[in-house]
């Protein structure tokens, strides 16, 4: 049972030192990939933004106003955490139609 266990013990001596060695490799590989996914999220959001700058740019005065008036009006913060009354939630705000 003893030479067992020490054949066993010697099997996977060489077997740990591999994985130890290919991990660093396996670190840094994982690290470039993370990188790479950062940099196009990063990308993304900037084409994002840069989309919706053009889009308001395209829109009319009167539409920016309605804008800039809606930002003005839906700025609170906690709204967003809380849930509307019982009377808001039967009788919701009706949007104005786009004429």
């Amino acid at each position: 049972m003893a030479r067992f266990r020490t054949l066993l013990l010697l099997m996977l001596l060489p077997l740990s030192v591999l994985v130890a060695q290919s991990d660093g490799s396996a670190r840094k590989k994982q690290k470039q990939a993370e990188k790479a996914k950062q940099e196009q999220i990063r990308k993304q959001m900037k084409a994002e933004e840069l989309g919706r700058k053009r889009h308001a740019k395209l829109q009319s005065k009167e539409v920016k106003k309605r804008w800039k008036k809606n930002k003005k009006r839906y700025k609170h913060v906690d709204s967003f955490d809380r849930r509307p009354n019982l009377w808001q939630r039967i009788f919701p705000r009706k949007r104005p139609e786009n004429r």
